[in-house]
């Protein structure tokens, strides 16, 4: 298995990671429309950036659920690696800092490659960009966390739908189990068919759940019915 690290010299965070040293692929392209697609998996260090400035370690798959695009295409998902999303957001979540961590739902760009893409992110503004001791923490724990990939249990392997942008309850069901896309609430009203159907194929560890986090009844039982059809065997939850 060969991850591959990119950083790009049009984000402040890949600036910062160069300067301290690391010897990581470099692209011109700004992190959310790149073209790069090259070994068995891509994990792109990046700035994450929020209307709150919360500061924030965060981790989530690239993809646009819907007809709005930040980079990439619409109605399309990237290729989702639950294990190395999850072994990275476990051991960022151990790093001894009061920066909030999450799971992000998928959002934004780049949706060409065929392998999986993993975005490890610091915000929310340049004081978290620019700094040196933060962002190496977050490298080094990334790399712990490639280092351990063979290691990293996974209970399950789900999908989920509905919840909020910052993910509170599939963050916290990584525990145990691989998260793979999750697409918040915010789309789920107009989701359409094939990006449902790439909520379950566009991954390359199979989907064992799905999980509906607080959808309504009516949306649940139209995505139900296009699950089903993709696949019977894949079990569903409800909270």
């Amino acid at each position: 298995m060969k991850v591959n690290f990119l950083i790009s010299l049009k984000d402040p965070v890949g600036l910062t990671i160069k300067k301290l040293g690391y010897k990581f692929e470099e692209i011109e392209e700004d992190v959310i429309d790149f073209k790069y697609d090259k070994g068995d998996a891509i994990v792109i260090f990046s700035r994450h950036e929020s209307s709150t400035n919360t500061p924030s370690f965060t981790v989530h798959y690239p993809g646009n659920p819907g007809p709005n695009v930040l980079g990439g295409e619409p109605y399309r998902l990237g290729v989702a690696f639950p294990r190395l999303l999850t072994s990275i957001y476990r051991e960022i979540s151990l790093l001894q800092t009061n920066i909030k961590k999450a799971i992000e739902a998928t959002h934004h760009g780049p949706t060409y490659q065929v392998h999986p893409v993993v975005f490890v992110e610091i915000g929310s503004d340049k004081r978290y960009w620019e700094n040196e001791g933060l962002v190496r923490a977050m490298v080094e724990a990334t790399l712990r966390a490639v280092d351990n990939l063979g290691n990293t249990e996974c209970e399950e392997v789900v999908a989920g739908l509905g919840g909020t942008h910052y993910t509170p309850y599939f963050s916290k069901v990584s525990i145990t189990k691989c998260i793979s896309h999750v697409i918040s609430k915010y789309y789920l009203d107009s989701i359409t068919p094939d990006v449902v159907f790439q909520l379950i194929s566009n991954t390359i560890q199979p989907i064992d759940k799905v999980i509906f986090d607080n959808v309504n009844s009516t949306t649940r039982n139209r995505i139900i019915e296009t699950i089903q059809r993709i696949n019977s065997k894949i079990k569903l939850e409800f909270r």
